[in-house]
């Protein structure tokens, strides 16, 4: 069983109780943490949605465009997003529910061996069709200028285990502006509603592995979830968290 707090924060029972409860400071949701080591350790709760925004393994920390080093680059390499790929697959049954879903932001690059991966080394039904969010500011990456088209759409595999059901169906595609307040590669919180919509109610568990922002924890606690984010990065993660207590503040 999953202990709360106020505003729905979960406590998970591998981690010390924090000794000020009534000062909310959002570490108890965003974690400084590495989930490639985190998940093979991790001995609590299990959660019943997961959303991976892992680094797209697309060398986007070196793109010029859209001044991406100046919101604070990461690791991007197609090593890393394997690693986190492997450890997410290796450490499932570890970390989700039996009855879970899954939502899992890709890169059209790697389409065809990510939706292998996911349907060869874990028991989710994954949706062929991804979701879409269209950026409807036009903003994108053109990998060769002189030669492609700027690339202004992303994508994720929606998957279930377990048969478990949508809280409630949406459309597949939501048109949205990019935001970058905080991270080089943020998700808007109102894309990630959108979709969180099918997934999330006040019986819903979530983890972020690589939180970043931390947008995908706004949105499910504003959709009546709970939510642990983990993100690498300190100084993301104090942003997160800042983000984190100002919506719940709201």
């Amino acid at each position: 069983e999953v202990l709360t707090r106020p505003h729905a924060t979960p406590i998970f029972p591998d981690k010390l109780p924090d000794p000020t409860p009534e000062v909310d400071d959002g570490s108890q949701s965003i974690l400084v943490a590495d989930f490639n080591e985190w998940a093979p350790a991790y001995t609590g709760p299990k959660f019943n949605f997961i959303h991976a925004d892992f680094p797209y393994g697309i060398g986007a920390d070196g793109f010029n465009q859209g001044s991406a080093r100046a919101h604070g680059g990461y690791a991007d390499s197609e090593d890393v997003y394997w690693q986190l790929c492997r450890t997410l697959t290796s450490h499932l049954d570890r970390i989700a529910s039996p009855s879970c879903h899954l939502i899992f932001w890709f890169s059209m690059k790697y389409y065809t061996p990510t939706l292998q991966l996911l349907t060869k080394e874990t028991d989710f039904v994954v949706d062929p069709f991804p979701l879409i969010w269209h950026k409807s500011d036009n903003v994108g990456v053109i990998p060769n200028p002189s030669l492609g088209v700027r690339r202004t759409y992303e994508t994720a595999f929606f998957a279930h285990r377990g048969g478990r059901p949508v809280v409630s169906p949406v459309a597949l595609s939501f048109a949205g502006p990019t935001v970058r307040e905080r991270h080089m590669s943020e998700k808007p919180e109102s894309v990630l509603r959108h979709f969180f919509r099918m997934v999330c109610d006040d019986n819903t568990v979530a983890l972020d592995p690589t939180a970043g922002s931390g947008s995908a924890i706004r949105a499910c606690e504003a959709l009546g979830g709970t939510a642990l984010g983990l993100e690498l990065n300190p100084e993301f993660a104090t942003r997160a968290r800042e983000a984190l207590i100002e919506a719940r503040m709201k």
